[in-house]
C-alpha cells in the first residue's frame, strides 16, 4: 500500500509542479479593456478566433486596429483612414494575454472580475517587475496589475462567433514598407 501511495505521489508530482493557467482563450471572445495611462483613462476592444488564433485589437484611436496571427508570429497594422496595412514580423511574447505559454506562475488566489471567475496568478512582466495576472479557466485575461496599480482589466466579455472579416485586410487596401526599408 505504502508502495501505491508513493508511487501515485511520484507521477503526480510533475503535474503539480508545472500547473500554470492556460494563457490563450479556448474559444471565441470579445473583451473591452480599461487601462489607466497617466491621469487617463483608455478603453481598447481586443477580440480573439480561437479556430484560426487570430486576435484583433482596436485601440482608441478611431480607423486604426491591428491583427495578430498569433501562429505566424506576425502583426499587420491596418489604417482605414489611408487605406494601407503594414505587415510586421513580432518578437517576444504574441498571443491576447501578452504571456508566453511556458512562463513561470504561482497561483495566489480567486477573484471576480466584469461579472467573471478568475485565478490570480503571479508572473514577471516583459520588463521583469512582478504582476498579478488573473485569468478565466478558458484564458481569457481579465486583469492584470503591479502592486496595487491595475494596469488593465476588462470591463466586458462576450463569447461566442466572431465575424471572420474583422480579421482580414479590407480589399483595395495597399501594402506600405515598414521604415527603414
Amino acid at each position: 500500500m505504502r508502495r501505491l501511495l508513493l508511487g501515485l505521489v511520484c507521477v503526480a508530482a510533475p503535474a503539480l509542479a508545472q500547473e500554470a493557467p492556460v494563457v490563450t482563450p479556448t474559444r471565441d471572445v470579445d473583451v473591452t479593456y480599461r487601462t489607466v495611462a497617466g491621469s487617463d483613462a483608455i478603453e481598447q476592444r481586443s477580440r480573439y478566433r480561437a479556430s484560426d488564433a487570430k486576435l484583433r485589437l482596436d485601440p482608441p484611436s478611431p480607423g486604426l486596429y491591428m491583427i495578430f496571427d498569433v501562429r505566424a508570429r506576425t502583426m499587420t497594422m491596418v489604417s482605414d483612414r489611408d487605406r494601407e496595412v503594414l505587415d510586421v514580423k513580432v518578437n517576444g511574447p504574441v498571443g491576447p494575454s501578452g504571456f508566453p505559454s511556458g512562463q513561470r506562475f504561482t497561483r495566489k488566489g480567486a477573484d471576480v472580475v466584469a461579472g467573471l471567475a478568475c485565478t490570480e496568478w503571479q508572473t514577471m512582466d516583459n520588463q521583469g517587475q512582478p504582476v498579478l495576472a488573473c485569468f478565466t479557466a478558458d484564458g481569457v485575461l481579465l486583469r492584470a496589475r503591479r502592486g496595487a496599480a491595475v494596469l488593465v482589466q476588462a470591463t466586458k466579455v462576450s463569447y461566442g462567433g466572431l465575424d471572420p472579416a474583422a480579421f482580414t485586410i479590407p480589399p483595395g487596401y495597399a501594402y506600405a514598407q515598414p521604415p527603414g526599408r
